[in-house]
């Protein structure tokens, strides 16, 4: 099942996160309840969103540190409009 929104998928390892998302501190609760999703349904609740030119993450920071806790290979994304 993808997500609504959905443009295509990408391995995880080709996303690109910036300095910015990494040095963010997202709140613990809210990635659990994204982790706990994933867990449950073998997928994200939201596309992670990516620059299509450079696969750099633009948005869905917390959804990509749920997909790499649990171990996903592979993400759909959606491309920044």
């Amino acid at each position: 099942m993808k997500p609504v929104g959905t443009e295509g998928f990408i391995s995880l390892e080709e996303i690109i996160v910036s300095e910015e998302f990494l040095h963010s501190h997202p709140s613990d609760d809210k990635t659990k309840e994204v982790m706990d999703y994933v867990v449950r349904t073998g997928n994200l609740d939201e596309p992670i969103t990516i620059n299509k030119d450079t696969n750099v993450l633009t948005n869905g920071y917390r959804r990509y540190l749920a997909a790499k806790m649990v171990g996903m290979n592979v993400v759909p994304i959606n491309y920044e409009q």
